[in-house]
């Protein structure tokens, strides 16, 4: 708690909301014996490409580019069957070849889903289309904090790939990346002006290159792993710190491998 002084009442409420949330998060953890949100992903490698040369933007895309893990899942539902659901994506950007389930100091995560706003969740699954990771944009819904740049919103923004060939959601995927089209162009929008100027700018390009076995039991996101400068903030930020740690105290291995 000691980081209360430095935020502002949302936050302060979504850390207050995150310690409520932790029983629950870390029971249906444990009942499930993976995450409450996400607990199915497939994971990839990939690489992030700078596409801007604003001054002011070039800095942050930079420190992004070169390698990336991404896990793409179900919010809710497990198994491939595409159950009416929001989706999910997240990314740690890293170093050099090395993609593991630990972390480094420097790496960054961005967690992202079909959900634009906080308000607009109990509809995303109505607004997803589940039947595709290519068509749906998925958005970080609360802020972030860039050095030179001020605060924003994030988002992947997909590449419109609609699957019609009767494939399943991963067989699309996979598809996909195997015919080089499963690009998103990571896009950040300036909050420090009135809402009719604010529009999407792209900063890079992830492009998922080929499936990658990962040790999911052991990996962990969270968007205070903020290595390349993306500064979390806002309420939902706030609200993951204290039910994300739940959730992954609940499903760590005993000492007796149970």
């Amino acid at each position: 708690m000691a980081h209360l002084s430095n935020t502002s009442w949302a936050e302060r409420a979504g850390d207050l909301g995150g310690f409520i949330l932790a029983p629950l998060t870390a029971t249906i953890s444990r009942i499930r014996h993976a995450r409450m949100f996400h607990p199915d992903g497939r994971t990839y490698r990939a690489k992030v490409t700078l596409c801007t040369s604003r001054p002011e933007l070039k800095p942050i895309a930079e420190r992004l580019r070169g390698p990336a893990l991404v896990r793409l899942s179900s919010a809710w539902w497990r198994g491939e069957k595409p159950w009416r659901d929001a989706l999910g994506m997240a990314v740690r950007f890293v170093r050099g070849g090395r993609i593991t389930a630990e972390p480094a100091n420097d790496d960054q995560d961005l967690l992202l889903a079909t959900i634009r706003f906080p308000w607009t969740l109990p509809f995303a699954p109505l607004a997803t289309n589940v039947t595709s990771f290519l068509w749906n944009h998925f958005h970080a819904v609360s802020p972030f904090e860039i050095e030179t740049v001020g605060r924003v919103k994030v988002r992947a923004r997909s590449p419109r790939l609609t699957n019609e060939g009767g494939m399943s959601r991963e067989e699309h995927l996979a598809w996909a990346v195997s015919t080089h089209r499963a690009v998103y162009a990571i896009e950040v929008r300036k909050l420090d002006r009135p809402v009719w100027r604010r529009r999407w700018e792209p900063i890079a390009e992830l492009h998922l290159e080929e499936p990658i076995d990962v040790d999911q039991s052991a990996l962990r996101f969270s968007p205070f792993r903020a290595g390349r400068g993306l500064e979390p903030k806002g309420f939902v930020h706030h609200l993951r710190i204290a039910s994300y740690a739940a959730s992954q105290r609940a499903r760590r291995p005993r000492a007796d491998g149970q």
